[in-house]
């Protein structure tokens, strides 16, 4: 599944490619699970020729590209000014990503191998040409993704206005979140995917997070202590920096990750050094962690506060 790096990526190369021009065409399948924000699939071309896209934001996992009316079949120039805007929201659930024509994908799946020699390419949902020739095409084999358009700011709505912080770009500080940690009682891997608590981080970004801090997955949030909280906060900092730095390309992340090791199918597995990767679920996810290193602390303390109450 796509997580905060991979949907940066994708912000960029909407950034560099797309961003400053127009929406000539317009092609798209008939798939109302995918396609929102309009009555029927096949009137997407209609909403989205003509208007030019201004701009894009990533609040978690989810990419808002914003779009202004330059002609065509948008709406007239007297309108009012909410009028003369509006915003795709895209999200990638478990396969999706945008794909420029030309340009190699920046997710790749394992088992939805996409070929970029072919357009449109496997998989695609809405095909994209603008005035410059450029082409995207938003693509998703398992259907989970949403491409939607609304007339109204996606950032001030449901679901993106319920998300927490952005672990990137909104991050609490150590105080901060050691303080809203403690009034957590889930497994801490659990929280951290939980995106009204931080948005952005998913199941490999998670099991990051806690290798590197030698954190146990299922250690409960509320007993953290202020170190380990500190260890928590400058591993989500490496982690995601890193991997964003890196362009989300995996064969640039530190050859030290539990990353590379992750990827068995719950087989016995080793990081760098020969420390052995062991499997459980948590939070209703796959968690790859590494005993040796992530151990369960703080019951003993909880245990003698219950005893001195």
């Amino acid at each position: 599944m796509p997580e905060l790096p991979e949907v940066e990526r994708a912000k960029d190369l909407i950034r560099d490619e797309v961003v400053g021009r127009t929406i000539v065409e317009v092609n798209n399948v008939d798939d109302h699970k995918v396609i929102q924000g309009v009555d029927e699939p096949k009137e997407l071309e209609k909403h989205l020729v003509g208007w030019k896209v201004t701009g894009v934001k990533r609040k978690g996992k989810y990419l808002v590209l914003e779009l202004e009316e330059g002609g065509g079949n948008s709406p007239s120039s007297s309108d009012s000014d909410s009028a003369s805007k509006q915003w795709i929201t895209a999200h990638f659930g478990m396969t999706g990503s945008f794909l420029v024509k030309g340009l190699k994908p920046g997710i790749v799946y394992k088992s939805f191998d996409v070929d970029e020699s072919s357009w449109p390419p496997r998989f695609w949902k809405v095909c994209v040409v603008f005035s410059d020739g450029t082409e995207l095409s938003f693509v998703d084999a398992r259907r989970f993704g949403r491409f939607k358009i609304s007339r109204c700011d996606p950032m001030l709505s449901k679901p993106l206005c319920d998300l927490g912080p952005d672990a990137l770009l909104e991050p609490p500080s150590c105080t901060e979140l050691h303080n809203l940690l403690l009034q957590r009682k889930g497994a801490i891997k659990a929280v951290l995917l939980d995106q009204s608590f931080l948005s952005g981080i998913g199941n490999w970004v998670g099991d990051e997070i806690l290798f590197q801090s030698s954190i146990h997955p299922e250690q409960p949030a509320n007993t953290l202590t202020a170190d380990q909280s500190r260890a928590l906060h400058s591993a989500m900092e490496h982690v995601l920096v890193t991997a964003t730095s890196a362009n989300a390309d995996s064969s640039k992340f530190p050859s030290s990750w539990l990353f590379h090791s992750r990827w068995t199918g719950k087989k016995a597995t080793k990081v760098e050094g020969g420390k052995q990767v062991k499997f459980i679920t948590v939070g209703g996810r796959t968690s790859a962690f590494v005993p040796s290193v992530q151990k369960k602390t703080g019951r003993a303390d909880s245990k003698k506060r219950k005893s001195r109450s």
